[in-house]
């Protein structure tokens, strides 16, 4: 039987083999295994369902990892023990995905050193430092996703079997979540909120559909034409007021949106992306 995708994550990330709990972090085990990469002898305590998957998708932002886990109960398990250092905190069952940054892989760094030392190096510690000078050698970043619907969207509200509409939701989810990661990369200073929202909704639709429906689009925020659903995205990504202030203009860029996706077919939804990040009629878009 071929190994579960979680037992290999385990060897780049062994804060995975861990018990949940707040006192997780501070135990000496886990410091030797997750801060120095010393072997711990830990269990997985997962489903391991045969719908998981691991996968690399190529953009314009070099490859992205993007792991996705079929059991809600594992994906929040994961979430913890990464992004969360073990801590069983309270995970709001409207996030269905989460990019996790800086996370250590120990798996790079033993195979570096194995291989220095299978070359001839002698100085295994100065290589060692040398390597983890540059955070980009040892350091990953990681695409988690669940499988539930999208945006708490029902199949009904969506217009789809239930089945094909939560096959499209991960797709949603996934090219939402690559959307972030071109644009924090490619433009970490062109940053805003809500429009990067609204940007990253529109390539989810484009990948899982091939067209960008503006109907499901103001669902996903919580918007209407005249007013603003309460409990919707939207709100999510306002620090203050309401997001009634910003609703014209919320309307106002996915109408541009809708535009811009119906002038021409949309073959490839990263270069439809970052035709919109150089256009300054969106790129300038600011609402906070």
């Amino acid at each position: 039987m071929e190994e579960h995708i979680l037992y290999r994550l385990a060897r780049r990330y062994p804060q995975l083999l861990f018990p949940l709990g707040y006192d997780t972090k501070d135990s000496l085990a886990y410091k030797l295994a997750v801060r120095q990469g010393l072997p711990y002898s830990g269990q997985l305590d997962f489903t391991f369902s045969p719908q998981d998957r691991f996968t690399r998708v190529e953009t314009p932002a070099g490859a992205a990892e993007v792991l996705l886990l079929e059991n809600r109960g594992d994906f929040e398990h994961c979430l913890r023990a990464l992004a969360y250092r073990c801590e069983p905190r309270e995970v709001p069952a409207s996030m269905g995905a989460s990019t996790i940054s800086g996370l250590i892989n120990w798996e790079k760094i033993h195979t570096y050193l194995d291989a220095y030392e299978a070359n001839g190096g002698t100085d295994r510690s100065g290589a060692f430092r040398a390597f983890i000078a540059e955070k980009k050698n040892y350091t990953d970043r990681l695409i988690l996703l669940s499988s539930g619907v999208y945006s708490a969207v029902p199949p009904e509200t969506a217009g789809l079997p239930a089945e094909e509409w939560r096959e499209k939701s991960i797709l949603i989810r996934q090219y939402h979540e690559l959307t972030h990661f071109v644009c924090r990369n490619l433009y970490p200073e062109n940053i805003d909120a809500v429009r990067d929202e609204i940007l990253a909704d529109m390539i989810g639709l484009l990948a899982a559909f091939g067209t960008y429906d503006p109907r499901l689009a103001r669902v996903f925020l919580g918007v209407e034409r005249a007013e603003y659903r309460k409990g919707g995205r939207l709100e999510n990504y306002l620090a203050q007021g309401d997001p009634n202030a910003v609703l014209q203009d919320v309307n106002e860029l996915i109408d541009l949106l809708c535009e811009k996706a119906a002038a021409a077919p949309v073959s490839d939804v990263f270069a439809f992306l970052l035709a919109q990040m150089e256009d300054p009629e969106i790129a300038n878009r600011r609402f906070l």
